[in-house]
């Protein structure tokens, strides 16, 4: 799917694509964040990649610039298995769940999402709008100016909410820090806490999970336009 800046694929092992994809998550994870142990292993360009023994059990999706087909953004859903979900491991995750139709076989698992550098927007630029091309404001302001579209992050979702609306998922966990929570749920996405702060992760983060229901009924009553922006396309992939 498009919208006016971005296109978001899924990517699928073996091909050039998902190359790329590995070696923007070893750009973002290992390189710049150092949160990731680099794996030692490298494309078929020779550049190194990000892996891990989750993505097999995963769908991957890009975000690509469309002007110069750049990688502007990327994330993995992990669907249920008997692997698990990487979370489960590493966060405290309380029980019961707020759902009670909230089992292992009914969650998946929103993982390695980054919004390249490129396009990320800066503390600084809170409060401020964004408009016009965001390859144009990359080249025209400096560093501390830098904004990402809020197509981009929304973009991402929409195709982890497609994906799990046909394949039949009800719901999603993520490890996240506050500032990314705040966002998503200012953007009226039901993110609800299932678990404590991790202070021995930086940033420190904790699972959240969201019902692909109350994504549709939040939305639906506070932001629409989010909502139809959405479910766009559902009719053509028959799950309307």
């Amino acid at each position: 799917m498009e919208t006016e800046y971005f296109r978001f694929e899924e990517v699928l092992p073996g091909s050039p694509a998902y190359e790329r994809y590995l070696e923007a998550r070893y750009q973002v994870f290992c390189a710049e964040l150092g949160r990731i142990e680099p794996s030692g292993l490298c494309s078929s360009r020779g550049l190194p990649i990000e892996t891990d023994g989750y993505d097999g059990y995963s769908r991957h999706f890009i975000a690509l610039y469309k002007p110069d087909a750049s990688v502007a953004g990327f994330v993995r859903v992990i669907l249920p298995s008997a692997k698990g979900l990487n979370v489960t491991s590493r966060y405290v995750i309380d029980h019961p769940l707020p759902y009670a139709d909230a089992t292992e076989g009914s969650i998946g698992e929103i993982s390695r999402m980054a919004i390249a550098p490129r396009f990320r927007r800066r503390h600084s630029d809170q409060g401020k709008p964004i408009e016009g091309d965001p390859g144009d404001e990359m080249l025209r302001r400096p560093e501390g100016m830098r904004r990402h579209q809020p197509e981009l992050v929304l973009g991402m979702y929409r195709e982890i909410y497609q994906l799990c609306k046909g394949i039949g998922i009800g719901y999603c966990v993520a490890a996240m820090d506050s500032h990314f929570s705040r966002l998503l749920i200012a953007l009226g996405f039901p993110f609800v806490p299932v678990g404590p702060v991790n202070a021995g992760v930086s940033p420190p983060r904790r699972v959240f999970l969201i019902s692909a229901l109350e994504i549709e009924r939040s939305l639906g009553a506070r932001e629409e336009a989010v909502l139809r922006f959405m479910q766009q396309g559902q009719a053509e992939l028959g799950m309307a």
